[in-house]
């Protein structure tokens, strides 16, 4: 069932801790996360990764009853008109007309850390939003030391299609920022959105 997905994903994903980049140039803010748990149904949480785990673990068993009844009752137009949206929530992001730039304030994270990560992260869909910056940053997972996080750089609230579009952003930063000067492949790096919002790959304590 998607929620039994979404909550596997969630827990596999890591934690999410204290903010990290220096206090004194950005600001913090939980993520505010749109999942579908079911086909027309969605829950929004503000959270760490953690919360939204624990609290979609105590729904599952009540929305995996839900989506069997929105299974048997979903007529065939509808379920196309569903798939028909994921397919358009998957879209690349690209970045190419954004800077970037490779460690700088950064400390390199073991690469292979964040392969389970982008996994989880393009496979959960449902409306990513970060409060109004500049320099508005959430961090979205966290394990084994390798952290991704987002930043809101415009004077408006950000709206993100899904957690692919950050994933995106990390795929576009190891394929260019991954070294391996200190032998086993490490990376870092922040890369900017021409729409004003960034994604920041970076070694963080978790």
């Amino acid at each position: 069932m998607k929620l039994a997905a979404i909550t596997t994903a969630l827990f596999s994903m890591g934690a999410l801790a204290a903010p990290s980049p220096a206090a004194q140039e950005f600001q913090f803010s939980d993520l505010q996360w749109t999942v579908e748990t079911s086909p027309g149904h969605n829950i929004t949480f503000n959270g760490t990764i953690e919360a939204l785990a624990a609290q979609l673990q105590q729904q599952q068993q009540t929305e995996t009853t839900a989506t069997k009844t929105v299974d048997t009752n979903t007529d065939p137009d509808a379920d196309t008109d569903t798939d028909e949206a994921s397919v358009i929530t998957r879209r690349t992001v690209d970045f190419s007309g954004g800077n970037f730039f490779c460690g700088g304030p950064w400390p390199y994270a073991h690469m292979a850390a964040y392969w389970e990560g982008l996994r989880y992260l393009h496979s959960i869909t449902g409306e990513v939003r970060v409060p109004p910056g500049p320099r508005m940053c959430s961090r979205v997972s966290c394990s084994y030391d390798a952290a991704v996080w987002v930043c809101n750089d415009r004077t408006d609230e950000l709206h993100l299609n899904a957690f692919a579009d950050i994933a995106d952003g990390v795929s576009y930063i190891i394929g260019r920022c991954a070294t391996n000067a200190w032998g086993t492949t490490q990376v870092a790096g922040q890369v900017f959105h021409p729409d004003h919002w960034n994604v920041i790959v970076r070694r963080d304590e978790c």
